[in-house]
């Protein structure tokens, strides 16, 4: 089915997806943090009653922070760009509120896009969170489902409105979007807080000065705070228990890799105040040091 830049809806066919094989990936901010919550339980639940024809295999968890598009976004990619599967099938739900900074989509349409490696996503669309994955996007389109009524969107409508899409309902694909106007990734951001307090960034090698590249320790500057950290990107200096670093973090693919900052056995995130990934933190800073 052909929807529109001759992009078409090519996931697989119904017929071809075996019973019981999918797995379906909730990335939300229900819990408001790095929990999990009793809405993705109730979420889980709706999956598996409109999986009529038996397609799910399981449903997993994915909490990122309250609110945080550029959070969301990130694992979206991660996930389903570099640590896909066959089967994997991405859905999400973070969406901005009240007087939060933002930019993006104002309507915050529940969406479906399909990725160059066959990935399907159901996210909304708002903030950063197809901001990752806009340059791998093969297709974009508005579902047709309600988006107001009630206050638990992802339990009472989305979940029914994925499934009958991957059963092959494309009558409810709506309205293609342009892909271009989907945000970029914002620079020199804070995008994810791992279980250690890792500061997960936007920020990439080739993206630091040379002399940034070149000195071996750097001032970093985020959230009103800033400390001196060792640089290991360029140098290949090596940090000891306690010392704060500018390290090639694990995400973001190969040859790819975001930068992170970390503190040896200990939470960066504390030394920067930085509970989570908020859209409006702000930019790093991150300025070489004479030695």
């Amino acid at each position: 089915m052909s929807l529109t830049n001759n992009f078409e809806w090519n996931y697989q066919k119904p017929a071809k997806i075996a019973p019981n094989s999918l797995h379906i990936e909730v990335i939300a901010d229900y819990g408001g943090s790095y929990t999990t919550d009793h809405a993705f339980m109730e979420v889980r639940n709706h999956f598996f009653r409109f999986d009529k024809l038996n397609k799910i295999k399981v449903v997993t968890d994915h909490p990122v922070y309250a609110f945080s598009t550029i959070e969301t976004g990130f694992w979206i990619a991660q996930d389903s760009l570099h640590s896909e599967h066959k089967n994997l099938v991405v859905f999400s739900n973070t969406a901005p509120r009240g007087d939060i900074k933002w930019i993006g989509e104002n309507r915050q349409p529940f969406v479906c896009g399909i990725l160059d490696n066959g990935i399907p996503v159901f996210a909304v669309y708002a903030g950063y969170n197809l901001s990752y994955i806009r340059d791998r996007l093969k297709g974009l389109w508005i579902v047709k489902v309600p988006n107001k009524g009630t206050q638990f969107r992802s339990r009472d409508y989305y979940p029914e409105a994925t499934m009958a899409i991957l059963n092959g309902d494309l009558n409810r694909l709506g309205k293609p979007i342009d892909i271009g106007k989907i945000p970029d990734v914002p620079q020199f951001a804070i995008a994810s807080v791992d279980g250690y307090g890792n500061l997960k960034t936007t920020i990439r090698k080739s993206n630091l000065s040379s002399q940034v590249v070149n000195s071996s320790i750097v001032r970093i500057g985020v959230n009103n705070n800033y400390h001196f950290a060792l640089n290991t990107v360029g140098r290949g200096v090596k940090g000891k228990v306690g010392d704060l670093c500018l390290v090639s973090g694990s995400s973001g693919g190969k040859g790819k890799n975001y930068l992170e900052i970390i503190k040896l056995q200990m939470k960066a995130s504390k030394e920067f105040s930085i509970d989570g990934p908020r859209d409006d933190l702000g930019k790093i800073q991150i300025s070489s040091v004479k030695t």
